[in-house]
């Protein structure tokens, strides 16, 4: 996938909360300054248009969707918090690790991410009751239990587009389906 805006994050390793913020924040700044774009270093609700350069503390799913839209043609920059991890996002967007400095690694298994993109289809409706959440629960009953994990493929969709919403059905439906 190809995303119309440039990613970086730090994942909720063992880098202190302060510290992740500022190298957040300083990509954020760096990209403002190099893109000329306008930096967010707050997520405001409502729309703020598009082109900026976006930094996102500890976002759930709803703020990231967000950040999305704000940092179409931009720069977007996370930090990871436990209660919703980004990993299959980071995946996803090839997210620059920044404490690494390396582009993050895309382990999915070619199963996985062909399931990803099938169960992106069934999104229409949010995976609502019917067609959608009958393809998606049968899709994701099929994955070897390897392939079964929520955090990438719920991170993977968010990247795609799927809102808060949406994901969290998502990840009702796979509980049911890995039962």
């Amino acid at each position: 996938m190809s995303v119309a805006y440039r990613t970086a994050w730090v994942p909720n390793d063992l880098t202190p909360r302060n510290d992740a913020a500022d190298l957040a924040a300083a990509w954020v700044l760096d990209q403002a300054r190099t893109h000329a774009l306008q930096p967010l270093l707050r997520l405001v609700e409502g729309h703020p248009g598009r082109g900026h350069a976006v930094l996102a503390v500890q976002p759930d799913y709803h703020d990231v969707c967000t950040a999305i839209q704000a940092a179409r043609f931009g720069a977007f920059a996370a930090v990871e918090s436990g209660g919703t991890p980004l990993i299959g996002w980071a995946m996803e967007t090839r997210a620059l690790d920044l404490t690494t400095g390396e582009v993050t690694a895309d382990t999915r298994s070619a199963a996985l991410r062909e399931a990803i993109a099938r169960i992106h289809f069934f999104d229409n409706n949010g995976w609502t009751r019917g067609f959608g959440a009958d393809g998606a629960k049968r899709i994701l009953g099929d994955l070897r239990p390897s392939d079964r994990d929520k955090d990438v493929i719920l991170g993977s969709l968010c990247a795609l587009g799927s809102r808060a919403n949406a994901l969290r059905r998502l990840g009702d439906l796979a509980e049911r389906a890995w039962k």
